[in-house]
């Protein structure tokens, strides 16, 4: 699906376009092959790139082609929860052009005049689009550490498998954020030395390298939270299997006393105390001390 929007300066909001104008945003979603055909005849662009554009494994980079730049960085994606999609942005000679293979949520602030997006001014709107994907980032890590600082105050008790589940869900996310802070600081600093930013935009670009490294070392703090949650979750379950083992053994070793015995007498065989009236008394108080002793022994030891 291509889409075209163009907002001057004089304007007050953007407007969706039927064709292609001088100046315009061209937001491409999920193209097919004929769309990306008409992409790379139209505008002369280039079709490895674009396809690239649409690999959810990208890194994110700076390419440049033809005087075209390629830029492919990644934004939250809600399609499924806290997953990341890449993002192309190209800068022609007079368009913007985005693609992607999912429309990202921050569009709608785009299209609802929530942020100034003039797209006749390319490097502000590249500004603009960094920040809205940045705040994407910000504000699904806060919800995350939010999550997890939550699951610390939790006793193991109350924390079941669901939550254990979900705290692996959230190692994961928080894995591959700080893959995507990495790249995308590095990306920024790239930009900054190849592309002729006014001072005013390139101090934005630097603020929000700063905020990057702050996503990034608030998700590997969060990262050893999750870490530590799991191991103290996992010594404290060993620790209970563990006990109940030992409950068992020595049920298991109480029982297997009268078990020995019954099964002695039996036999057909001749027996001390068979033809004492009290034999069944006397075996039952020998029972009674040898458990009395046993348990004893294991108090001692402070096995229970």
């Amino acid at each position: 699906m291509i889409n075209y929007y163009k907002r001057t300066v004089r304007q007050k909001n953007i407007k969706k376009i039927p064709s292609f104008q001088i100046g315009c945003l061209i937001n491409v979603v999920n193209p097919d092959k004929k769309e990306i055909d008409y992409l790379v005849k139209k505008f002369k662009l280039d079709r490895h790139n674009l396809r690239s554009g649409l690999d959810p494994n990208e890194i994110p980079r700076l390419d440049d082609v033809n005087n075209v730049k390629y830029i492919f960085t990644s934004f939250v994606s809600n399609v499924k929860k806290h997953s990341i999609d890449t993002y192309l942005i190209v800068i022609g000679g007079n368009f913007i052009l985005t693609l992607s293979k999912n429309q990202p949520d921050f569009f709608k602030k785009i299209l609802n005049d929530e942020i100034k997006f003039i797209t006749t001014q390319k490097l502000k709107c590249l500004i603009n689009l960094f920040s809205l994907i940045n705040e994407g980032f910000e504000e699904t890590t806060i919800d995350i550490i939010k999550s997890v600082q939550a699951k610390k105050r939790l006793s193991v008790n109350q924390i079941r498998e669901e939550g254990i589940n979900v705290l692996l869900e959230q190692e994961d996310t928080l894995n591959d954020f700080v893959s995507s802070y990495y790249y995308i600081n590095l990306l920024y600093e790239r930009i900054i030395k190849r592309i002729n930013f006014y001072e005013q935009d390139k101090e934005i670009l630097e603020d929000l390298i700063v905020e990057g490294n702050q996503g990034f070392n608030l998700c590997k703090s969060s990262l050893k939270t999750i870490s530590n949650i799991r191991n103290y979750y996992t010594i404290l379950l060993s620790n209970r299997l563990n006990n109940i083992i030992t409950i068992l053994t020595i049920f298991t070793i109480l029982v297997s006393f009268p078990s020995a015995i019954s099964g002695i007498y039996g036999m057909n065989l001749r027996l001390p105390l068979e033809k004492n009236p009290a034999a069944f008394y006397y075996i039952l108080l020998f029972v009674g001390l040898s458990w009395v002793l046993f348990l004893s022994y294991l108090k001692k030891k402070k096995i229970i």
